[in-house]
This record gives C-alpha cells, structure tokens and sequence, in this order.
C-alpha cells in the first residue's frame, strides 16, 4: 500500500524513467477506424496512448507538444509525502511542486509562472489545482498525462473563486485519466505506521460482472504530526497539530455493446478534519467529486463524448486571538459548488489525422460566511459565475510531419450580491476571447522527433478586483475597478526527442511564456487604507529543461533533469516591483534517481530533488528568499510472499534523510527526517 500522507519513495526511479516513453515507429497505431479500436489496439498499445492532446488516444508520435506519461504502477511508486496529488509530478521538469504540508495546498510553479497559469483536469474535466489536488485518491487514476505548453484550446479556465481564483492552462494542463478499463480482478489490505503516530489501512477491490467493471476503495489516516512552520509564526503551535482524512471512492463503467461505447460514473467523498496545534484552530473539511463520462463510436471515423461533473468544497476553519489571546474570535466557512461539462466530437481522416470539435461550460455558486463564537453567522461572500466555450482543432498527418491549429471562443460572466460583506456596486462583469493554438513536429527518424508549439490563454480578475471591498468612501479594502481587463498570455517552446539507444532516451524542450495586461495592485490612500487593481504590468519566464534516463539491465535504473528559468515582472505602477522575478518560480530545479534490484526479492530505490533560490513576492523591500536546499530519501522494499492466491510485500522508507527543515512561503516549515514502515496484501 501506498502511505498517502507520508513520504515513500517506492523505487522512484524506475517509475520516472518510463514517464517520457520514446516515439512509436510510424505506423504502429496508424489508420485505426474509431469503432473497435479497442479491440484492434493491444494492452500494451494502449498504454503508451495519450488522449490530452485532442481528447481521443494517439500514438506519441502523432502528437507535436510534449506530453509526460506517469502509468498506474508508477503512480503507485511515486512519492506523495503529503496525500497530495501534485507530488506525483514532483521529480518531472519544468514544474516546482511545494505542498506546504499535509493540511495545505500546493503553492508551486510551472514553466516559471505562479500556480495559477496550469490547469487539472479529471479525467477531461477541470478540477481545483488547489483543493482537489488535496483530496482525490491516487488509487483512482490509471495515468496522468502532464501536457506542456498552451492547451486552453480544447481545455477552459477552471472558474473557481477560492484561493488565486480562476486556473488557466497556459502553462500547461494536467490530465488525471481514471482507470476505465478491468482486466483482472484484485483485492489488497494494507496498513502502516510511521514517525508522529501515523497510522494508515486501506481496503480496495476491482472486478466486473458482464459488461460492468467496478473499483471500491476506502482509506484512512491519521497523525500527531509535529510543529510545520517557523518558531513564533502565526502557525506557531501549543500543542501536537492532529488530523485525520478519510477517502472513499467508487468507479462503475458499463459497456453497451462495443468496448468504446460506454457510459461511467465516479464519485469520490472526503473528510479532512483536525487542529492545527492550538486550542481554537480547527478545521473540518469536506469534498466531493463526481464524474459523468458517456462515449460513443459513431460509424468508422466519428465519436462522440458527453462528459459532466460536480465538484463541492466545504471548507472550515476557527480561528484565534493568538499572540496575544488562546481564545476563539471567529470560524470561517467557505462553501464552493462547480459543474463543469464537456460536449465533443471527433473525426479521424486521411492519414491519422484528426478533427476535434465542441462546447463546454461551467456554472459556479461561491459563498463564504463567517461565524462568531456565539453561534452567529454574517454572510461575507456571494457570487456566481458562468462560461460557455467553443472550439475546433484539426491535426494533419503528412508522413513524417504533424501539423495542429485550433480555435476557441469563450466568454465568462460573473455576478455579485456581495463581496466583503457589503453589495458591490458593480453587480456583474463579462469577459469575451479568441484564443488559438498551433504546433507542428517532424519525425525524422523512428527514434528523433523535433516539435514547435505557441498558444494563448486569458485570465479574467478576482471579483473583489472587479467589484471592490470597500463598504464606504472612507473605510479600508480594495476600490472597485469594473473595467479591469482581462490578462492575455502566449505560450511557446521548441524541443528535441531522442532515443539514443535502446537504454538511452534524452528530450530537450525549450520555452517562453508571455504575460500582458497583467492585473498589479496601486496603493491609493493610506489613511483609510485603499487599493486598487489595474492592468499595468506584464511577466515573462523563459527556460530550458534536460531530461535523461538510462536503463542499465536487469531492473537497474537511472534517471536525472534538470530546468533553468529565468523570470522577470514588469510594474510601470510599482516602481519597487519592477524588474523583479516571479513569485514561487525557483531559478532552477535538478532531480535524480537510481533504483537497484538486489538478491532476495529486496528493492533500493534512492532519490535526490534539489530547489534552487526562489521569492515569495515581487516587492523587493518585503519579499522574502527560500530555496536552495536538496532532499534525500531512501526506500526499501522486500517481497515476503509470492504464491498463486496471494502476495506480501514490506516496505520501509526514510524520508529527508539530512533533516532539512527547510523554510516555505506563509512561514511553513518542512518537519525533516521521518520513517514509515507498511505491509500490503494482493489477493
């Protein structure tokens, strides 16, 4: 069993060096007819498949942007010291995953823009980077595709209010896919204990019956946990912080008829609750996660799929007096429901090449409340918010040459009844864009690709940017500003594919992301304290990234990369901010493994991820450096049991091995070195 709230490093290496799988020979999956391309594709095939790139699977060397591929039994490997989805990404390049701890979000960066410039999506649909990345079940995704580059073409912005606010893909977008397809049927139980009181157990099974394949599975965790900010923060705790998380999911997908024509549901419930280490700093939070998916072959060469979700967050927090007071002054609740949905056509023609067309849209209801200690609540936030979408792209293959444009039109509208407690007087905004993509790769040779992309993206402004926190002319918050334009980013990058031999694969991806009509805040009055967003200023991230891996024989692997970035914020309004690097986007980032197969059914896996010097803030006179310092972990795994009916397998792991407490934003604190020992039985 994978320890989802600690820090295994289930042989690291070997996952990662199968996660950039070389081209396919041209030809391999070529010329395909939709209908019964299931039955027509091997299992091995369909593996190396990627569908992000126009919702549908491809063969690698069909598609022009890099996709990065993590399979099911290397999710199962990789190491997710917090329970949080993102780390899964955590030893890939180009992107810095920093969970500021097991309670917490991810505050990281992509292609040296801040973490709300990339996207997830659930299976096709857009989830919360932030909130659902803590809460969904590993065990639930079959593979995850990590799409570089632009892709706000085929994928909209995720309209959540909560956090940074809306999430666009223009950095690049992160493809969770679920698993969809039972071959054998498997039962395990697992349990673990580890540093600070953890303890895990997990029960989960798969199987079908007739045309229904089914996926149960429930967890829980629980810690003591120890202090994970800065001495004297405001995180600064009295006693051991503690929680708790239980997950429980089911996935059913039914087929009618033809293995591609099926309908699937999937929900997923979590309860996340604890103290953060003081008498009156709990939190109790709940998610909920569920997805709609119908697909349906039409003819030879046409498919249609209809996909819809819902997505509810409900999030509290207490909050206290502290420094100067223990007691409670306040809870805050914040509820968030998004229904997102997806209407898509595709025609394959000529010579595998593809026509993608469509609509999405998404409906938001945001409120957050805030509750006295007697009980009394006051209503702070109300707002909602809509978009519809719509959008073609059509791929050409002309023998070695791959050459994609696409198209979208999408307006978003938003509507507030209230914002800081108070009615706006601005009641509603709407934004319209047309964004495009395109890209283009030549296979030169059945082991050396070379491929181009650009795309823009949009980001539309927060609704207290738009509608203004400020009650009266002369109290304290943010003015409003109604004609607040959207921010407009293009993306770029160039790169290189190669295998170089049968063990030696090397990629090499250049990039350049854009940023104008950046939203920036003014300082209007200091008595009464007032602010006021604009569009004057602008940010650019430029880089390369290196990735290597060998396969050595017999099981024994090695893998390395690295990513160099340099960034730059423009703020003609700020002089104190111009000219300074984006916030959360280190300089660079290097990671390395080795995994080795030893007598005895034993497996050692090492890894090394180093962070180079990163801000928290462009403001020169109050940004705050982390960064520059490298983690080391160790595990073991040993193969007690191998029968017909039934295997055992141990594993240990040490986690941090040089105790490197290391500072992050918010005065967070990683806790250092840890253990954790479990045991899994497969039947």
């Amino acid at each position: 069993m994978k320890p989802h709230h600690l820090t295994p490093v289930i042989a690291l290496s070997c996952a990662l060096a199968h996660a950039d799988a070389p081209p396919s020979a041209p030809g391999d999956i070529k010329h395909l007819p939709l209908s019964g391309f299931v039955e027509a594709t091997s299992l091995e095939q369909l593996a190396d498949l990627v569908v992000t790139d126009t919702k549908l699977g491809q063969s690698p060397d069909s598609v022009t942007q890099r996709i990065v591929v993590l399979k099911s039994d290397e999710i199962e490997r990789l190491p997710t010291p917090n329970g949080n989805l993102a780390e899964l990404m955590r030893h890939t390049s180009g992107q810095f995953v920093n969970v500021l701890s097991r309670n917490d979000a991810n505050w990281g960066s992509y292609a040296g823009l801040g973490p709300k410039y990339n996207s997830y999506l659930l299976d096709g649909l857009p989830i919360d980077a932030f909130a659902d990345a803590m809460s969904l079940d590993s065990s639930a995704i079959e593979r995850v595709e990590i799409h570089k580059g632009p892709a706000s073409v085929l994928y909209s912005n995720y309209l959540t209010m909560d956090f940074v606010g809306n999430e666009a893909p223009l950095a690049g977008t992160t493809n969770f896919v679920l698993k969809n397809r039972i071959d054998t049927p498997l039962t395990r139980f697992g349990a673990g204990f580890g540093a600070w009181g953890a303890r895990t157990a997990r029960a989960y099974t798969q199987g079908a019956s007739g045309q229904l394949s089914y996926i149960v599975s429930a967890s829980h965790e629980r810690a003591d946990y120890r202090q994970y900010s800065n001495a004297g923060s405001w995180l600064q705790t009295t006693d051991h912080p503690h929680y708790e998380k239980d997950r429980l999911f089911a996935n059913l997908v039914y087929t009618l008829g033809q293995p591609e024509h099926t309908v699937s549901l999937f929900y997923q419930h979590t309860a996340h609750q604890g103290t953060m280490g003081r008498p009156n700093r709990d939190f109790d939070h709940t998610y909920g996660t569920f997805n709609f998916a119908y697909n349906n072959p039409i003819g030879e060469d046409w498919h249609l799929q209809f996909k819809s979700g819902e997505r509810r967050y409900d999030r509290r927090f207490a909050n206290d007096g502290y420094p100067a007071s223990l007691a409670l002054v306040n809870r805050d609740i914040n509820r968030q429901t998004i229904r997102p949905a997806d209407l898509t056509l595709s025609h394959r023609h000529g010579q595998d090449s593809m026509l993608t067309l469509g609509v999405d849209g998404q409906w938001v209801d945001y409120e957050t409340t805030t509750r006295s200690p007697a009980g009394v609540g006051t209503p702070a936030n109300r707002a909602e918010a809509r978009s519809a979408g719509y959008f073609v792209q059509e791929k050409l293959r002309l023998d070695d040459w791959v050459l994609r444009a696409g198209l979208r039109r999408n307006t978003i509208h938003h509507d507030y009844a209230l914002l800081g407690g108070s009615v706006p007087a601005t009641a509603n905004a709407s934004w319209s864009k047309n964004l495009w993509s395109v890209g283009a790769r030549y296979n030169l040779s059945p082991g050396l690709a070379f491929y181009g992309n650009a795309g823009s993206s949009f980001m539309v402004p927060t609704a207290k940017q738009i509608g203004g926190t400020v009650p009266t002319p002369g109290a304290s918050g943010e003015l409003p500003n109604p004609a607040l334009r959207p921010e407009s980013g293009i993306g770029r990058d160039l790169g290189l594919d190669w295998q170089a031999t049968s063990a030696l694969h090397l990629n090499l991806r250049g990039f350049l992301n854009t940023i104008s009509d950046a939203i920036v805040t003014n300082i209007v009055s200091a008595v009464p304290s007032q602010v006021r967003s604009e569009n004057a200023g602008g940010a650019r991230s430029a880089g390369f990234e290196v990735d290597t891996r060998y396969t050595l024989g017999s099981g024994l692997t090695a893998f390395a990369n690295l990513t160099h970035t340099r960034t730059r914020v423009s703020d003609t309004l700020n002089p104190g901010h111009d000219g300074s690097q984006i916030p959360f986007a280190p300089a660079r980032l290097a990671n390395a493994g080795l995994v080795v197969p030893l007598p005895g059914e034993l497996t050692l896996a090492a890894y090394y991820h180093w962070v180079g010097r990163y801000y928290d803030s462009t403001d020169r006179s109050a940004r705050l450096p982390f960064g520059n310092y490298g983690v080391f972990n160790l595990r073991v795994q040993k193969l007690l049991v191998r029968s017909a009916d039934a295997t055992v397998l141990l594993t240990a792991d040490l986690n941090n091995l040089t105790d490197r407490q290391y500072r992050m934003p918010f005065d967070f604190r990683d806790p250092g070195i840890n253990g954790f020992a479990g045991v899994e039985v497969r039947y």
